[in-house]
């Protein structure tokens, strides 16, 4: 699955513009990685990595953050793909920065997993998100980060997870005064979900890029059940997706860019190569620039 991602973002990568653009596309051409420790959990040694460009004059940049995918049971932040895709992003003048979270270890969260510990899954990444978040602020002037300026990006399980510790930061973190200092600018999700969109309000919104497959049984679109389990399954835990988050948005006169893929499901890495450029575009008029704009795209 991330193998297929990193090939559309190279490809997308080298989508040249007359006149390029720092921020859209690539201004460099090489990168540094550094590998760090960023918390210890019980038997859990979570680390993140650093990416940063070449010989880059500006002393405070944007932090673009990428959390895994694999249904909360797999992934990792250094997985081949995945580096291709940072080191690309990092070329166009990010700090970028990938992350591993806590993993559910041998069970599989499937429909006769219960509940509340699925949860507890979306719980514990979303925290250890947040302490991730924490130690790289707390570090900004060694990685040279603006702080106001943090995109997060997550693909299923990391796109729930980033879209949650933004919307419903109540619902997974028990003491979210802890992190009351964490606040992402932006987000770009891949077929996410949160658990109650209710709790998007003018204050906790930001401009948002949503992508998402109509036809999800895994993580829905609209509102219905992680997984399509039946009401009478251990594992019934219904979730809202990109549409019901995108209406919320509109409500609250929020920038946001929904794309909806009509004959697609989970699987909607292989999308057209300017879907993916235009989140970059996006991040830059509205975060960066501080202008509004909102488009629902049918594909």
């Amino acid at each position: 699955m991330n193998q297929k991602i990193i090939t559309i973002f190279i490809l997308f990568s080298s989508f040249i513009t007359m006149a390029q653009s720092r921020y859209i596309d690539r201004v460099f051409d090489s990168i540094s990685s550094k590998t760090f420790t960023y918390s210890i959990r019980d038997k859990d040694t979570l680390k993140l990595d650093i990416y940063q460009p070449v010989n880059d004059s500006i002393l405070s940049r944007p932090l673009f953050v990428i959390i895994h995918g694999g249904g909360f049971t797999s992934g990792e932040r250094n997985d081949n793909s995945l580096i291709y895709l940072a080191e690309n992003i990092a070329k166009k003048g990010f700090v970028v920065a990938s992350v591993d979270y806590r993993l559910v270890k041998n069970k599989p969260i499937n429909c006769s997993y219960p509940a509340t510990d699925k949860v507890k899954a979306f719980s514990n990444a979303a925290e250890d998100l947040l302490n991730a978040l924490q130690y790289l602020v707390k570090r900004k002037n060694t990685f040279l980060i603006d702080d106001s300026k943090i995109i997060l990006f997550g693909v299923s399980a990391g796109g729930e997870t980033a879209l949650n510790i933004i919307y419903n930061r109540e619902v997974v973190v028990k003491n979210k005064e802890l992190y009351k200092d964490i606040r992402p600018a932006g987000v770009i999700s891949l077929s996410g979900a949160i658990f109650k969109p209710d709790l998007i309000t003018k204050e906790n919104a930001v401009p948002t890029v949503l992508y998402h497959g109509i036809n999800d049984k895994v993580v829905p679109y609209n509102t219905s059940s992680h997984q399509s389990c039946l009401p009478t399954s251990p594992g019934f835990l219904l979730l809202s997706g990109s549409k019901n988050i995108s209406e919320k948005l509109e409500i609250n006169n929020t920038s946001f860019l929904l794309y909806s893929y009509l004959n697609k499901g989970h699987d909607i890495f292989n999308l057209p190569i300017d879907d993916f450029y235009q989140a970059f575009i996006f991040m830059n008029k509205t975060v960066f620039n501080k202008k509004f704009y909102q488009a629902k795209i049918t594909q």
